[in-house]
């Protein structure tokens, strides 16, 4: 067998060959870009949840001062009460 009739039978192959990895090159590209823009969705989500978090965390500080406030007027509210038993105790005569 000749070099020219190898050549031309090694060409067909080489040349199925490349295609095969111009393909896979083509489907790499493809799923880098996938990959990527999930990548991308991914950190657009987690941002989003830090946010959360924070506004989360902000919003249990003000309740942890909302509950501060209201047992703070509960205590001014029972000394009211107390004042009030206390008048009206002296108003009716009982001492």
């Amino acid at each position: 067998m000749t070099a020219d009739q190898r050549l031309d039978q090694l060409e067909p192959l080489v040349s199925q060959t490349l295609a095969v990895a111009d393909r896979h090159t083509a489907q790499l590209k493809q799923l880098v870009n996938i990959v990527t823009v999930q990548s991308d969705n991914i950190e657009f989500v987690l941002k989003e949840l830090v946010d959360v978090k924070d506004a989360i965390a902000a919003t249990d500080t003000k309740i942890g001062s909302l509950d501060s406030q209201v047992a703070a007027l509960g205590a001014k509210v029972g000394a009211i009460d107390n004042k009030l038993d206390r008048i009206i105790d002296l108003l009716s005569g009982n001492k």
